[in-house]
């Protein structure tokens, strides 16, 4: 994945990367927010706006680089950073260190599926910050 920001803050992403083609072939804008600072894991690509506030890119592949929709998160922050697992990390008002927390819920019907019962995708957890 590449994705760069413009002068005016404009998001965009290279597609046509492959094996055979790692320059890829051209930029497309990505539309929905202006940007500031961008962050990616290997799977997901984190953007903070010039208010402070974050908002991630959902629907990301290889097939679909510049992904479907970003969904803002709570919070404003100076600065951030992911690891390449997805761990997303900032400092937000006044200078605390923010670690994003991700809770998963499962919910069964019957006590026998429970242990079938389908994990949810990690796109559609809630998150939250904690102070460290």
């Amino acid at each position: 994945m590449l994705w760069v920001l413009d002068s005016r803050w404009n998001v965009h992403v290279r597609t046509g990367i492959t094996e055979e083609m790692p320059v890829g072939t051209a930029w497309e804008h990505v539309p929905g927010l202006q940007a500031c600072q961008l962050a990616l894991s290997t799977r997901t690509v984190w953007a903070r706006c010039p208010n402070g506030d974050l908002a991630r890119r959902y629907g990301v592949t290889d097939k679909n680089p510049a992904g479907d929709y970003w969904k803002k998160i709570p919070g404003s922050v100076s600065c951030f950073t992911v690891t390449a697992s997805d761990e997303l990390w900032a400092v937000g008002p006044p200078g605390y260190l923010l670690q994003r927390l991700t809770k998963t819920f499962s919910h069964s019907h019957d006590a026998q599926k429970s242990s079938q019962a389908a994990m949810p995708h990690p796109e559609d957890l809630e998150d939250e910050w904690e102070v460290i």
